[in-house]
């Protein structure tokens, strides 16, 4: 499968995007479309499938360190985009609501409903009714763990159990209000409990990429214990979901970039415009879980840019800047000072339980435990997949020193995810440490076209949450804001 431009594929997506986007003024009042009156188990099976439970806000893209901003573009683009670059504490005007809670509060609605009502459904085995609950549970963790990265302090440790995170919701009322906010170790717990009573009822491996198995469950519980710095238990479950995967119906692998770039050798003027697409969900052989994002800014927007040190991390022959240019859309010249680089493709970025994402955290987990051995092994395999032959193996003074090594993953991390809302995740978790804490940065930079520092903008603690807005917490007074 070569990746090619496919613009039926994205007008599909396009269409599919402006369909789902609905407003509220209210924290938990957005229903979600559909007819809601399930009676039978086929009923709760179909609201598994709701396509909408399948988005997610891009909200992480421009907080990441590896983001840089140039103007003209950047000042004339829309107020939420500025000030989440800026790392402001007010992204949204007084009376405006979240775009963050209303696009992901009715998903917990959705699979609270299954969890709460599919035991009393009609015309099902009691096995199918605990699957059913299973996968809306994995389905519900994965949306929690969303939330209290967005809106809580990062998991440390020694604060987590008393820490503000996110109101722990289970009832699919629509009428509740007034929440408060439990701790952010209470929603960890939470997450935990949800994923360790679905995994015995999930099928092994992946049977649809938009479903829960037991393979995403336990991949899931790998990614939220490596946020806890439980390295030890986050490799086990990383190995449980690597074995699972291998009974599952559909193809699960990286793939192979060396092949898919292959045809024709090089990029036609159209592919500089939109960049090499992604498959379909269906299809794509990376996903273990969907959930996806819109990333404009691997699309028409030109305002928000890889930095040059970030630039600087890929190699000639690194095959991943197929997926970046130093043109503007629409441009046709170099436009990009100091090695900056815009994301072309793909518009819909896999955010979910993702081959590549838990492929490079099983590999931290490994270097972290002093598996350096095994570690490197597994992350020369994976860079085999992404560049030519000559540039794949680490270097020993590298592969045979832990910190430089898990440095390198994180460098990794950014070739493979650069400007795709991965980064945010791993500032938070580093942020709190207490080894490599160093390796965050705390800085955006606005830039003119000729590459000068137009304004430099600091990144403080505080901002590593999200406030909730005035719309909210005066419709849930004991609700208490973040800083």
């Amino acid at each position: 499968m070569i990746f090619k431009i496919n613009n039926i594929h994205f007008y599909g997506y396009l269409v599919l995007t402006l369909f789902l986007v609905a407003c509220s003024d209210d924290f938990l009042e957005v229903t979600p479309k559909g007819n809601l009156i399930a009676q039978n188990v086929e009923d709760y099976d179909r609201l598994l499938d709701d396509l909408s439970l399948l988005t997610i806000p891009d909200v992480t893209i421009p907080l990441g360190d590896e983001v840089a901003a140039i103007d003209p573009f950047f000042s004339s683009e829309e107020l939420r985009t500025r000030r989440l670059f800026k790392w402001e504490a007010m992204v949204y005007n007084e009376g405006q609501n979240s775009q963050e809670l209303e696009g992901l509060m009715p998903i917990i609605y959705n699979y609270n409903k299954i969890i709460n009502e599919v035991q009393e459904a009609r015309n099902g085995t009691e096995s199918e009714k605990l699957e059913l609950e299973a996968e809306a549970r994995v389905g519900r963790a994965f949306t929690y763990f969303t939330l209290i990265n967005y809106y809580a302090k990062p998991y440390d440790p020694a604060t987590a159990s008393s820490d503000l995170g996110f109101p722990i919701v289970i009832e699919n009322d629509i009428t509740a209000t007034d929440y408060t906010r439990n701790t952010v170790q209470e929603v960890y717990d939470f997450i935990i409990a949800d994923l360790d009573v679905a995994v015995p009822y999930l099928s092994e491996g992946i049977d649809q990429r938009h479903r829960a198995s037991a393979a995403a469950a336990e991949a899931l519980l790998g990614k939220v214990l490596m946020f806890q710095q439980e390295f030890d238990l986050a490799l086990e479950h990383f190995d449980a979901a690597i074995g699972y995967l291998e009974s599952s119906s559909l193809d699960v692998a990286l793939y192979d970039y060396n092949t898919e770039f292959l045809e024709g050798g090089v990029f036609t003027p159209i592919d500089f415009l939109f960049g090499p697409s992604s498959v379909l969900r269906q299809d794509d052989t990376e996903i273990i879980y969907t959930k996806e994002i819109t990333n404009a800014w691997a699309f028409i927007r030109n305002e928000l840019v890889i930095t040059p040190e970030t630039a600087n991390l890929f190699k000639d022959s690194d095959l991943r800047l197929n997926f970046y240019s130093d043109t503007q859309f629409f441009g046709t010249e170099p436009f990009y000072p100091n090695g900056m680089l815009r994301k072309i493709g793909p518009f819909i970025q896999r955010v979910g339980i993702y081959l590549p994402d838990i492929t490079l955290l099983r590999v931290e987990a490994r270097a972290r435990l002093g598996l350096l051995e095994d570690a490197t092994q597994e992350l020369e395999a994976f860079r085999a997949k992404r560049m030519s032959a000559e540039e794949v193996a680490v270097p020993t003074e590298i592969a045979t020193d832990k910190d430089k090594l898990v440095e390198f993953i994180f460098e990794e991390r950014l070739r493979e995810f650069a400007l795709s809302g991965y980064r945010w995740f791993d500032m938070r978790r580093l942020s709190v440490d207490p080894e490599y804490n160093d390796l965050v940065g705390y800085t955006h930079r606005l830039y003119n076209p000729e590459g000068e520092v137009l304004e430099t903008f600091m990144l403080t603690k505080e901002r590593f949450a999200l406030r909730f807005g005035d719309v909210v917490t005066s419709q849930n007074p004991n609700l208490i804001e973040n800083p």
